[in-house]
């Protein structure tokens, strides 16, 4: 599915499963979806064990696919649930799992090898560096990192072909930050955008500090992303996927995206501008912000965050013209069906809308189900809107597909078969060891066609059996043979119904529960050994942070100095990186802090003699499986993630194979974008938290005005206080989010 003459899958969320069967009609070759828990969109419906079992089979009955989203950052003490989940997957088998967590991707490698791993774009892949680091880590495919530009994929994959398969956002909506590094939203409240409870305060209001005049503006939220004109340009890339972003959206937003990407992608080259025009026509239809190319060129970086207020997300389609009881009055500037959702919106856009669904309509004092431009009504709800608040509609009353997943047939036990074929018959072989065989009386030497291993395969797939299916099948074929089809039939016929007498129901159960009792098994086994701690560190020189930006050499006052690396390095800087990082090396630099998975690649096994490799903030260390994955990679130490508490530090310091050091002082990087801001430096919100922007190069970085102060950190740990930002007699402290526990 790579290369410029090869098909490009076209990817749908679903954020439930009314979404994904939308999805599949209007021509999505893939869904992505994900559970109740350990899926960045806990805020969408999701899906319940039962319902992903049925969509995976009608997905694999239909020739689709479904990719299950396990992206969020890991617990010490949620490691033996989220194998569990694992287990219940394996049992299910998605085409493959979305993995942020790399001790989550240790989990599956180990354990649940039969699990595809996609690498989410919250890890943040960004370069050719970042590819390989992936590939080493088992990922099948990365998701690339969305402030990703086109001449940035070109020099990465100059050949059109990656060393893994290469997916990319293509449409929806954007997050200003670049992902995977975003504290914003647990800053100001413990909702962590890397625990799938993100807030979005990048769309509020922010205001200039100090600006008594308290005009805000919307300074991080960023238009909507539309590709549509690049697909041609991705297919050249060798992009194997195009991922539309939505599972917070309803099936009639995913089905109208689908059917545009769909209409320019099946377009044949000389209808392709026809095409693009049907495509933007449909998507006019669409509720949504207004759209660009996103970060994919710089020109659209510019443009892309409006200052302007928003107002709610959707297409204008009415104004309030008074109250009256039990809902409001209104004259339209456009459709509106019962069913549809609807956002009411102050005109000033002062953020005190409200949203609903549109149960009850009334025109000329009668029931309506629908009202045009021009008309007037009435709407019923529990709200008293604001006059001439306007009216956006957000989602449009679609087919209900309620019924038709409720018809969907349970699943088939899925059973892998290696077939073989020689002059003593054909037999085939399960998984659990059992073989059947049979002879087959008019195998004779092949005159002209011959039967292949694609033959038995394409015939064993097509399985009789009430209970099983076709899982992973293999075949081989010794010596050229003929065989009546009538026969070959027979003799899947009664391999199938063998199956069903000798092979146990519960196989899948049976193989993912042993895998599961082999991960608790390990886990419960290990036994803590004394470490070695680190010494205190403290970071304060600007000498202690590699610059690619200014590309500038790095002097360093001794061999005990650490380095601190980038975490954002462009595909065009990252050689320079390279060369900074040798000449620190030959000057006698020994200790280097990597803040990305990509930096790993940087240090091939003859450089490492005598060097000290540790993570630190933002790398993502949660939990134990992540620090073997750091051990594994040539780590020495690792810094646990900044928004664990006390107790998620005890925990993961009991199973932890490294030093540990908690980030103990500083005031840590909360967002960082490419998009281009308000040269503003000190900014506010509403609720008078405040915050500093600072410029580095293509890159704006958001700090919290607080310093981040923990107290009474225990002697087993290390300390990493980070002097970069502020000095050691700050007076405006805070713990984080404060809901930390340290004392």
């Amino acid at each position: 599915m790579t290369g410029s003459a090869g098909k490009m899958e076209l990817l749908a969320p679903a954020g439930n499963p009314s979404a994904a069967l939308a999805a599949f009609d209007a021509g999505a070759d893939a869904v992505y979806c994900g559970l109740h828990k350990f899926n960045a969109r806990e805020r969408s419906e999701n899906f319940t064990h039962d319902e992903l079992a049925k969509i995976i089979a009608y997905a694999e009955k239909n020739h689709r696919k479904v990719y299950v989203t396990f992206n969020t950052l890991l617990k010490e003490s949620e490691l033996k649930e989220a194998a569990a989940e694992l287990a219940h997957l394996a049992e299910c088998r998605p085409a493959a799992l979305i993995v942020q967590d790399l001790g989550a991707a240790r989990i599956i490698r180990e354990y649940f090898p039969e699990l595809t791993l996609h690498a989410s774009t919250q890890l943040g892949i960004h370069n050719s560096a970042g590819l390989e680091a992936a590939k080493k880590s088992g990922f099948r495919r990365v998701i690339m990192e969305r402030q990703v530009t086109l001449d940035e994929l070109r020099k990465m994959i100059p050949d059109g072909k990656p060393p893994v398969e290469i997916e990319l956002f293509v449409h929806g909506a954007l997050c200003c930050c670049v992902s995977g590094s975003c504290l914003f939203s647990s800053w100001l409240g413990g909702w962590s955008g890397n625990r799938g409870k993100c807030k979005q305060p990048c769309r509020r209001q922010y205001f200039r500090y100090g600006d008594s005049a308290g005009r805000g503006e919307f300074l991080f939220s960023p238009d909507d992303l539309c590709a549509l004109e690049l697909l041609d340009e991705f297919r050249s890339l060798g992009v194997c996927s195009l991922k539309i972003e939505g599972r917070l959206r309803r099936a009639d937003y995913v089905e109208k995206v689908v059917r545009a990407y769909r209409t320019v992608l099946d377009a044949a080259p000389k209808k392709r501008p026809e095409a693009l025009l049907e495509a933007q026509n449909i998507l006019r239809g669409v509720c949504t912000r207004k759209t660009s190319l996103g970060f994919y060129t710089v020109p659209s970086m510019k443009k892309l965050v409006r200052l302007d207020p928003l107002g709610g997300s959707g297409v204008p389609c009415g104004k309030v013209t008074g109250t009256a009881p039990g809902g409001f009055e209104a004259v339209m500037s456009g459709r509106l069906h019962v069913g549809d959702t609807i956002r009411v919106q102050t005109a000033a856009d002062a953020g005190d809308g409200f949203s609903q669904t549109v149960l009850f309509l009334e025109s000329k004092r009668r029931s309506v189900m629908k009202v045009l431009s021009g008309d007037r009504c009435f709407i019923r709800s529990d709200k008293k809107p604001q006059r001439d608040s306007l009216i956006y509609r957000t989602g449009e009353s679609g087919t209900d597909y309620s019924g038709r997943m409720a018809k969907l047939p349970a699943p088939k036990v899925p059973l892998d078969v290696k077939i073989s074929l020689s002059a003593d018959g054909l037999t085939a072989a399960v998984c659990t060891g059992d073989q059947f065989h049979i002879a087959l009386p008019s195998l004779s030497p092949a005159k002209k066609h011959a039967v292949s291993a694609e033959d038995l395969i394409r015939e064993f797939s097509a399985a009789a059996s009430e209970i099983f299916e076709g899982g992973v099948l293999s075949a081989e074929v010794s010596g050229e043979w003929f065989l009546p089809s009538s026969e070959l039939k027979e003799a899947r016929r009664q391999f199938w119904n063998w199956a069903e007498l000798r092979i146990p129901h519960d196989l899948p159960h049976r193989k993912a529960a042993k895998c599961l009792q082999n991960f608790r098994n390990a886990y419960d086994a290990f036994q803590p050994s004394a470490l070695e701690l680190f010494p205190d560190c403290t970071a304060a020189a600007e000498n202690r942070t590699a610059d690619t930006a200014a590309a500038r050499e790095i002097s360093i006052a001794g061999p005990e100095d650490e380095i601190i690396l980038p975490p954002i390095v462009p595909e065009f800087q990252l050689d320079e990186l390279k060369r900074q990082i040798a000449g620190l090396i030959r000057r006698g630099a020994k200790v280097f802090r990597l803040t990305s998975l990509f930096q790993f690649a940087l240090f091939p096994e003859p450089q490492r003699h005598g060097l000290i490799l540790k993570t630190m903030f933002p790398f993502p260390v949660c939990n134990s499986e992540c620090v073997r994955v750091c051990q594994e990679l040539g780590a020495a130490g690792v810094q646990a993630w900044i928004e664990l508490g006390r107790g998620d530090h005890e925990q993961l310091r009991e199973h932890s194979i490294l030093p540990l050091e908690v980030y103990g002082y500083g005031k840590p990087c909360i967002f960082t974008t490419r998009a281009v801001l308000l040269p503003w430096q000190k900014i506010r919100d509403i609720r008078g938290n405040r915050f500093e922007l600072t410029k580095d190069g293509m890159l704006t970085h958001l700090y919290p005005e607080q310093t981040l102060s923990l107290e009474d950190i225990p002697e087993h740990f290390s300390i990493f206080r980070d002097l970069r930002k502020c000095s050691e007699q700050e007076t405006l402290l805070t713990d984080f989010n404060h809901s930390r526990d340290w004392a």
